[in-house]
């Protein structure tokens, strides 16, 4: 149904998607109170390294329709992103100060998994400036192969422009601090 409600509205379903948590946010602050999802459906590789893994959704209801939908929706974006926060606070245990996240790919084409990583792990969401980042990877290998550049932060420092900003907000600090506890639990 989604799907088909996406395709008459000319959006993609992520969209539509977005648009039922934006809805559901309105009537209820926090929709996933109650909703955790442990992603780990194909293991998990870090930082646990348990390839026999398994995810887990935990607090369903009987709840129907796009409300169910878009609460379970946030949830998994909710869940990948507190794996993120674990890889993170794995690292900063072991002596990295990680303070702020780079981002290309699929996910910053979606501003409602954005916001999550940023509030989440406490870390601003830096995005570059060009949307296929990994092409403009290729080159400046390729810029530096062919001795345009005498080193990559060289040719990144002439080539790579950044973007938007996504900035944690700290009032939903505690409600995630307390997801991430249940989170490390399952």
């Amino acid at each position: 149904d989604a799907q088909q409600q996406a395709e008459q509205q000319g959006i993609s379903v992520y969209t539509l998607l977005n648009h039922w948590v934006d809805d559901l946010e309105r009537r209820e602050p926090f929709p996933t109170r109650h909703l955790h999802v442990l992603a780990d459906h194909h293991g998990n590789r870090s930082p646990r390294a348990n390839p026999h893994a398994r995810g887990a959704v935990y607090g369903l209801t009987l709840e129907q329709g796009p409300d169910a939908l878009a609460r379970l929706y946030l949830a998994t974006l909710q869940g990948i992103a507190y794996g993120t926060r674990h890889i993170i606070d794995s690292m900063n245990q072991a002596g990295h100060q990680i303070i702020r996240v780079v981002m290309c790919g699929g996910a910053t084409k979606n501003p409602l998994w954005l916001r999550e990583y940023a509030n989440i792990t406490g870390c601003d969401i830096h995005l570059a400036s060009e949307e296929d980042a990994v092409t403009l990877g290729a080159a400046l290998l390729g810029a530096v192969a062919a001795e345009c550049y005498p080193t990559l932060p060289a040719a990144a420092a002439a080539l790579v422009r950044a973007g938007a900003t996504i900035t944690t907000d700290p009032q939903y600090a505690a409600f995630h601090a307390a997801k991430y506890g249940v989170y490390l639990q399952m």
